[in-house]
């Protein structure tokens, strides 16, 4: 009878040993696909009013998690047909305020995750919803795939104010939603 208990004990020990190591394959291979699948991206939200005058203001989030803020007396280079030079980003870095705040690398990671399948949806149909109302942007920035080194793309997420549109893909929605939670 203690030779049957030692045995079923054994056989216990050994079941709980392949699971916990089977977990533990599983979760490193999730996180290698998650990072396997990821763009190094820029994450930026952003508003915008030409009426009664210009107002530019927002943050932008760097691949290393690093926040600067913007507004409308911060000399800005705006993108060119959805185009931006490197140099002009670095620029609009450099006169941006840094802020204390550090995005954790788990989120700079689920969201670049994410941004790898946001960067290929559609946009949907503009529908005009007033005017003098400017817009709430929220966009990714990835390098451009054909000069990567020296230019990247502005993909819009979300874009609602006196024209609306948002990107299709799922993913855009999910992080525009963490987009407008931040605060600055």
């Amino acid at each position: 009878m203690v030779n049957l208990i030692q045995m079923s004990l054994r056989k216990y020990k050994t079941g709980v040993l392949l699971l916990l190591t089977t977990l533990l394959v599983c979760s490193c291979q999730r996180s290698s696909l998650i990072e396997e699948k990821s763009v190094n991206c820029y994450f930026q939200y952003e508003y915008i009013n030409h009426a009664w005058g210009f107002n530019h203001s927002g943050f932008i989030i760097t691949p290393a998690g690093e926040m600067y803020t913007f507004d409308k007396t911060t000399p800005w280079s705006f993108s060119e047909n959805g185009v931006l030079s490197s140099d002009s980003l670095q620029n609009n870095l450099k006169a941006s305020v840094k802020r204390d705040t550090l995005i954790s690398s788990t989120d700079v990671i689920y969201y670049q995750h994410l941004a790898s399948y946001a960067m290929d949806g559609k946009i949907s149909e503009m529908v005009m919803h007033g005017a003098d109302m400017g817009a709430n942007i929220c966009k990714i920035i990835v390098p451009d795939s054909s000069n990567p080194l020296k230019s990247y793309r502005e993909i819009i997420l979300t874009h609602i104010g006196d024209t609306e549109f948002h990107n299709l893909a799922p993913e855009a929605g999910v992080i525009a939603a963490w987009l407008k939670k931040i605060t600055i």
